[in-house]
């Protein structure tokens, strides 16, 4: 699980530096998150020293007088003139602003935009083999009913799970969500994945899973008296045993 290979998260093998991480989409949102937490900081660290390097400089002494453009009653106020601040001030909020937008853009664009056969792989000969992007890259349909998931499964072994939805490690796998009655939301909240299952409309979204395990899939969308127990289990296992079962369906 842990000799991954080294390359962009975005072409769906994962960097050492990524071990951690359950899957690529988590780590565009932890880098997301971290951008916004570093350009907080920076701009909460200027302020704070600029006010107080104000407050001490400017701070009333015994023999302070007030300013000559200190407002004052009856008379017009005098025009201050700290244009250069000003657009200092704007300059630099345009770049934490501009920053914030690009890196929230780039990451939405990725997390929707479905890989491509350049970049897309699998770890399982002929599993995904109806796919329209790569023979190795399958499309998963995910149905919502009230109150279960079915998990349709491409390639020649196709055939259609409930509960329980069985993933290789290290493969990206796209996902082509819908529903088949009412509006359900599906979210795998380690993976940091979630999207609106429609009926006549289907969303598509993708990831690849970095660790093996058990991950609890649920519905976010109220859809009845049955939406508390809509779950389902992800189960991300070895390459191998995968295929061992896939083969086996």
């Amino acid at each position: 699980m842990h000799n991954a290979l080294k390359t962009d998260s975005r072409h769906g093998k994962k960097p050492e530096t990524q071990k951690l991480a359950f899957s690529n989409t988590e780590v565009i949102f932890n880098n997301l998150f971290g951008l916004f937490t570093y350009l907080a900081v920076l701009v909460g660290v200027v302020v704070f020293a600029v006010m107080a390097f104000l407050i001490i400089k400017y701070r009333e002494r015994k023999n302070s007088q007030d300013p000559a453009d200190t407002p004052r009653l009856g008379r017009i106020p005098i025009v201050r003139g700290h244009g250069r601040n000003l657009m200092i001030t704007l300059s630099l909020s345009t770049i934490i602003v501009v920053a914030l937008i690009f890196g929230s853009f780039a990451a939405v664009d990725t997390l929707l935009t479905p890989p491509n056969g350049t970049w897309c792989y699998g770890l399982v000969p002929g599993y995904g083999a109806l796919s329209t992007l790569n023979p190795d890259c399958p499309r998963i349909d995910i149905i919502g009913h009230q109150f279960y998931w079915d998990f349709r499964y491409p390639g020649p072994h196709a055939h259609t799970d409930k509960y329980v939805f069985r993933l290789p490690v290290n493969g990206t796998v796209v996902l082509d969500v819908t529903s088949a009655d009412v509006f359900h939301d599906f979210g795998i909240i380690p993976f940091k994945i979630k999207t609106d299952a429609v009926p006549g409309r289907t969303n598509t979204i993708w990831f690849v899973p970095y660790q093996t395990g058990n991950y609890l899939i649920q519905c976010f969308e109220l859809c009845g008296a049955g939406h508390y127990y809509m779950n389902a289990t992800l189960t991300v296992m070895p390459a191998p045993t995968f295929q061992q079962w896939y083969n086996s369906t």
